[in-house]
């Protein structure tokens, strides 16, 4: 009779076992929109998001760093492959912003910087909506180049002027309560 209650309590706690281990997986799927395992899956090495431990990505000659959401690594041909993946769920577009497709470009350079040649040529970005990939091509690469530079240029200077005219990005602004040129 007792032999019956522990071969139901085990079966039981098998059971509410693999159910854990489904339902994570499906978070990580709804919360990155890639799936674990698999024929040519990738895998996490590093997360800004606590799901591993970050990795610091550094461009010395930029002086470009950052922590992509996560990093992936997919194994090309018995080699390593770096990729970054960024989430933006609060957005719902068909399109790339290109901010969004900027900060991917940052990261790429960055990776690049600390990978060499492990680092891939494009990163992901994950919206609401689907995942993009974002390709680093020379313009894409030029205008982080001259963002970097305008920046340089603006810290020399008493005082930078607003670079817009959108009043969302002046209400979600983390320098907004600073700034005397802040719209809406």
């Amino acid at each position: 009779m007792i032999l019956r209650y522990v071969v139901a309590a085990l079966a039981a706690g098998a059971l509410l076992g693999a159910l854990a281990v489904y339902l994570a997986l499906r978070w990580y799927r709804h919360r990155t929109g890639f799936a674990v395992g698999g024929p040519g899956a990738g895998r996490i090495v590093a997360s800004d998001t606590g799901v591993e431990a970050p990795v610091l990505l550094r461009d010395p000659r930029l002086g470009l760093r950052g922590r992509p959401d996560y990093l992936l690594e997919f194994d090309v041909t018995g080699h390593p492959l770096f990729v970054p993946l960024e989430l933006k769920l609060g957005r719902r577009s068909r399109r790339v912003y290109e901010s969004d497709a900027l900060q991917v470009a940052a990261y790429l350079i960055a990776l690049r910087g600390t990978a060499k040649d492990a680092a891939a040529e494009f990163g992901y970005l994950r919206y609401a909506t689907g995942t993009f990939k974002v390709r680093l091509s020379r313009d894409l690469e030029e205008r982080v180049y001259a963002i970097v530079q305008a920046i340089r240029e603006g810290r020399g200077e008493a005082t930078v002027n607003r670079s817009h005219s959108v009043v969302q990005r002046c209400v979600n602004c983390s320098v907004r309560d600073h700034c005397n040129e802040a719209l809406g």
